[in-house]
């Protein structure tokens, strides 16, 4: 008896929104957003530092983890995520190191894979990843600030912690030295949750039971949870760049059923249209969100710049050695090629 083989599941459709803007107060926007819907890859990032810093360091930040992600390797996701932002905080050390233009400049970053019913989560510094199901919000990360650092270490209570006013600063952050400790987590989830990954500026304008209410209300419009985020942000003074990036696990879309009409071809287009717009993106995927100038090309310059000074410190080394070791060889050769006073023509002889 032939036994009947299933046929696999289909993947869950996913469905993204964002919203990354400038605010009232700031005269350029250092946030940035990534969605790679096919790689299940989302990231934003909160940067800071000097006048084209920030927005360079998290510019560079979302394009370094993208490109060392997407990378086959034999790692876990968890692993290659984590180790995608290693090499992002490299590349924005070694930047800043040899470009005194960016000296200081660095980036919080939050990134979210989906591996199956799996979340991998890695962040550093204050942007944040919120995860909805069943109508209850959970924050998924913790922020590195000093003022949590002191709540983990025991000196502070949460409820101490939440009377003080919040100060922009972070404990930890890409950029700033050459190693940095990312936190790395991964948890279940299952079809019908939502997830947020968003930066201070959204969150020191909304409160997480307000961001609880938002979720609720629009669970299936994630352009119209961005734009009521939007629309608070603004309403509350938007004193700093804010971004949300907001991802949906829907049900898979059915397959079409067969179909007798005559008009088979053009049904299955507008099938194949309608799938394409249930998972088609609030902004084009495989790229960057923020103002659109043409800010890879001062990322490549500056990359170069950096690469530069790196070869030359190493030539300079190079030679630098070369020059010893020749000085230690003609010196050495010059007093063991000297005769010796009594070896000299007209020396006076020993006794």
């Amino acid at each position: 008896m032939a036994s009947e083989v299933s046929a696999p599941a289909a993947p869950p459709t996913v469905r993204f929104a964002c919203v990354c803007d400038r605010g009232l107060q700031r005269a350029s926007n250092q946030d940035r957003a990534l969605a790679e819907v096919n790689a299940r890859l989302f990231v934003v990032c909160d940067g800071v530092g000097g006048n084209t810093g920030g927005e360079i360091a998290s510019q560079t930040a979302i394009e370094t983890v993208r490109d060392a992600f997407i990378t086959p390797d034999d790692h876990s996701p968890l692993a290659r995520l984590e180790r995608a932002i290693h090499y992002a905080n490299r590349d924005i050390f070694e930047m800043a190191k040899h470009d005194l233009d960016l000296a200081g400049m660095a980036t919080t970053l939050v990134a979210l894979h989906l591996d199956g019913d799996t979340a991998c989560v890695a962040h550093a510094g204050d942007s944040r990843l919120y995860h909805f199901a069943n109508g209850t919000l959970t924050q998924v990360t913790t922020d590195h600030t000093p003022l949590q650092d002191a709540v983990r270490r025991g000196d502070l209570s949460l409820a101490e912690a939440q009377q003080l006013p919040k100060v922009n600063e972070v404990s930890r952050a890409l950029g700033v030295f050459p190693e940095v400790e990312v936190e790395v987590q991964d948890f279940a989830f299952t079809v019908g949750s939502r997830f947020l990954l968003c930066t201070d500026g959204v969150t020191r304008h909304i409160s997480n039971e307000e961001l609880e209410g938002l979720m609720t209300t629009f669970r299936d419009n994630p352009d119209g949870l961005c734009d009521e985020i939007h629309r608070y942000c603004y309403e509350r003074g938007a004193e700093d760049n804010f971004t949300a990036l907001v991802v949906c696990v829907d049900p898979p879309i059915p397959d079409p059923p067969p179909a007798s009409l005559p008009s088979l071809p053009s049904l299955q287009e507008r099938l194949t249209r309608t799938r394409e717009l249930s998972i088609a993106p609030s902004f084009p995927a495989d790229r960057t969100t923020g103002e659109h100038h043409p800010l890879r090309e001062l990322v490549e310059a500056r990359r170069e710049r950096a690469r530069r000074g790196m070869v030359i410190q190493a030539l300079i080394i190079l030679l630098t050695a070369t020059l010893a070791f020749s000085a230690g060889w003609w010196m050495g050769s010059r007093q063991g090629g000297l005769p010796s006073p009594a070896g000299r023509p007209g020396a006076p002889a020993g006794r």
